[in-house]
């Protein structure tokens, strides 16, 4: 009995080896292999012609190859992916997959890997995602390969990747055997993230001169500076520091320090109708989410100054804090799941506020529709009366379906150019807000698979 115990135990280990958990489809050669296999069979038995039979039974030798070596060549395989936890949208999105050959003899040839992202929210089922592939040509024995995938990162949102799907069609092509490896992780795209203007600052510190009671006229070369940028349309000539611009050749402006910073408020009201719904509006909103970023990811580049961001809604939401790293994450996050509302009034906002900030912090209102911020405050519980009156006069208030955001933000060429030359601007965000997903060292033993990078295309270049 235990004999037989250990022999079936022995045939069960060797059907596993040899026939992993896989699917096995015919490809379009191997259809049209197959099929001439049958016909010069028919030919032969129809025509009473030998050598005809024989060469038939001879065609059945690389499908019975095909499906024994294709078996063997995903055996003792290990895949695996290495992808960030986050990308900013319409950033260039990189992911790293390692195919290890755990096999002492032979080695692994012609296998493709491929990913699959999907989203993990049903308001953007219908968008696009990429769907990463990557060619490994060889893998010695005991070896290993890393193969780098790059693209374009979606739309903002939550996603998520999927099983591995780990493909050979060797070694004639005529079969294509598919080994699923579970391997699912998150990845959350943040919105696009441009860069501030100086028309901004401009209103920005009118806003606050006006709630402190100072002058309007206020010079800004009575200000300190802490630096000298290039010139960008909008810029006052007086910020222009002459002496850099005569050595440079080009203008150069002054970059002024903000004094006696205020508390900063972002409120979002994301209204859209609840049916027929105009692509200018859904832009509308997506511009206003993406303006609202990128003023959490200025305003958290300097710490000592509390930030909440707020949103309209059914059950209105409220997000706040000091500025640091770990809170632009987080506002990050919120706006990349945002989604539009149909219910809630922007006066119910007004009441989740806590009574500081709508007392004392710099409130910017941002919304997809014009809004009466007098009428918007009489419906406030906590605003209704004359203090509501002063309220509104001391608001920015921005319509992003009329284009007042267009002025106030600039995507020169690409996001990613401009947060990555603030990053490297900036070391207090070096190694924080970039995502954690950096190559390996390369410290393998000698003669072993270079790195190299997989374009969309599928070409892999050194």
């Amino acid at each position: 009995m235990e004999a037989s115990g250990g022999l079936g135990r022995l045939a069960h280990w060797l059907w596993r080896g040899l026939w992993p958990t896989q699917r096995l489809v015919w490809t379009r050669e191997g259809a049209c292999y197959v099929l001439v296999s049958i016909g010069l069979l028919l030919a032969g038995y129809s025509q009473q012609i030998n050598l005809i039979l024989l060469v038939a039974g001879l065609t059945a030798g690389p499908i019975v190859a095909s499906f024994v070596a294709s078996a063997s060549m995903l055996r003792r395989l290990e895949v695996s992916r290495r992808a960030p936890p986050y990308v900013f949208a319409g950033e260039p999105l990189s992911i790293d997959y390692t195919l290890e050959n755990e096999r002492a003899w032979t080695a692994a040839l012609a296998l493709f890997v491929e990913d699959e992202l999907t989203p993990a929210d049903r308001a953007l089922a219908g968008q696009s995602a990429p769907t990463p592939q990557v060619f490994f040509a060889r893998v010695g024995p005991r070896d290993r390969a890393r193969l780098r995938w790059q693209g374009i990162s979606p739309c903002r949102g939550n996603y998520r990747f999927r099983a591995l799907e780990l493909i050979t069609r060797a070694p004639f092509g005529l079969l294509e055997r598919r080994v699923t490896v579970e391997a699912s992780a998150p990845l959350i795209v943040y919105p696009t993230v441009g860069q501030l203007t100086r028309r901004w600052h401009v209103i920005q510190r009118q806003a606050t001169e006006t709630q402190r009671g100072q002058r309007h006229d206020r010079s800004a070369q009575q200000q300190e500076y802490h630096g000298l940028r290039d010139y960008r349309p909008g810029d006052s000539p007086r910020w222009i520091h002459w002496r850099t611009t005569a050595r440079l050749g080009k203008p150069m402006i002054k970059e002024f320090e903000q004094e006696n910073e205020q508390d900063l408020a972002i409120l979002l009201d994301t209204w859209l109708p609840r049916s027929k719904v105009s692509p200018v509006q859904r832009d509308a909103l997506e511009r206003a989410i993406e303006f609202a970023a990128t003023v959490c990811f200025e305003t958290c580049r300097r710490p000592g100054r509390r930030l909440l961001l707020g949103w309209t809604g059914a059950t209105p939401g409220v997000c706040q804090g000091p500025s640091s790293v770990k809170l632009l994450h987080e506002l990050l996050e919120q706006l990349a799941v945002l989604r539009p509302s149909t219910e809630g009034t922007f006066s119910a906002l007004l009441d989740a506020l806590p009574p500081a900030t709508l007392r004392e912090a710099a409130l910017v209102v941002v919304s997809t529709r014009p809004l009466n911020l007098a009428e918007e405050a009489e419906r406030s519980a906590r605003l209704s009366g004359g203090s509501g009156r002063g309220w509104a006069g001391r608001v920015i208030l921005l319509d992003a379906a009329r284009g007042d955001l267009d002025e106030l933000v600039q995507y020169p060429g690409s996001s990613s150019a401009a947060v990555s030359n603030r990053r490297a601007s900036d070391p207090e965000l070096i190694g924080t807000l970039e995502p954690e997903h950096r190559a390996e060292a390369d410290e393998r033993p000698n003669g072993q698979t270079p790195n190299r990078t997989v374009q969309p295309g599928g070409r892999s270049r050194p």
